[in-house]
């Protein structure tokens, strides 16, 4: 405070004026340095690492996701295959869902330390994304149409979840979550522990002589039980004429495939036509069940392609 005080004594008096900002200044920058201390101190702390992830994971803003995930886990998935996996959310959508996002409550947490780990038992509550009333003001979360939205459009949603918000209308869901933790030389990150989860395998065949090129993107993926992710498979026709196929799929292991494995989306069983030397992407999204036995280390899915004419209807 005496370096302040003599700071504010002006030594001459056309240098008054100038002078009585320099304490201001100096309060401003003593109370910057303050957030900056207390902002570190949180930032090193696991239940900040944990909120940030959670809560960039359920805006689908994976880009920001991955920089809270550990070194061990993006060993085995780099950025580009984890953002390939897990296609973001961008623009106006992305804003308008990180409003919903940051409702997201974390409470009682419960830690219990093992060496440079620890684990977070907490309660979480957060917007049910999947009730109807969210659904018709997120526009059944469809990003071109809510990316279209127009500045006073957005506003009115945003205005829409601060009213049910307030008086207590928004639709939550609850539950008790478990978590683990590693700490790193930048601070704490969120282990997924992906190099232990589930190996699922793609492949691709053409079959009774269709010149079609046909291969996944990637060709391997590990999935922890409940993620929800995206892959890719790329065709060409190279042929010089117009060809209709058809493609089918086979999991493996079969009995176990069909429990714990679920395909949300694919484009087997509809018959495709490309054009001469054309090239599509089909889209494949999968589930590895919650319930998987831990044993199981690997499934296999297989998809066939044949000409439409020969397609094997049994």
């Amino acid at each position: 405070m005496c370096c302040l005080y003599i700071l504010a004594v002006p030594a001459k008096k056309e240098e008054m004026k100038r002078s009585a900002y320099i304490p201001i200044a100096l309060l401003l920058l003593s109370a910057l340095a303050a957030a900056w201390y207390f902002w570190g101190r949180a930032s090193s702390q696991p239940q900040y690492t944990l909120t940030q992830y959670l809560t960039a994971v359920y805006a689908r803003d994976y880009n920001t996701a991955y920089q809270w995930i550990s070194a061990e886990d993006r060993e085995v998935k780099s950025r580009e295959q984890y953002l390939r996996e897990n296609p973001s959310f961008s623009g106006l959508a992305l804003r308008l869902v990180r409003v919903l996002a940051n409702r997201m409550e974390i409470n009682d947490v419960r830690s219990t330390d093992h060496g440079d780990k620890t684990t977070l038992r907490f309660n979480l509550k957060l917007p049910d994304a999947s009730d109807p009333s969210l659904q018709e003001i997120f526009l059944d979360f469809d990003l071109d149409r809510i990316n279209r939205l127009s500045a006073e459009e957005s506003r009115a949603i945003e205005q829409q979840l601060k009213t049910l918000a307030k008086i207590n209308k928004l639709p939550m869901l609850e539950g008790e979550e478990q978590w683990e933790l590693v700490k790193e030389a930048d601070g704490w990150r969120v282990f997924l522990n992906w190099a232990g989860a589930t190996r699922v395998l793609f492949e691709a065949k053409v079959m009774e002589g269709l010149p079609w090129r046909f291969e996944p993107v990637p060709d391997e993926v590990w999935a922890k039980p409940g993620e929800t992710l995206h892959a890719v498979y790329r065709v060409k026709n190279l042929s010089d004429k117009p060809i209709t196929a058809k493609a089918r799929h086979i999991n493996e292991p079969k009995e176990l495939a069909s429990k714990y494995l679920e395909i949300v989306q694919c484009f087997c069983f509809i018959q495709q036509t490309l054009a001469p030397g054309e090239e599509k992407e089909f889209p494949l999204v999968f589930r590895v069940n919650w319930n998987v036995p831990e044993e199981l280390k690997e499934f296999r899915v297989s998809y066939e392609f044949y000409p439409i004419d020969r397609f094997p209807e049994n």
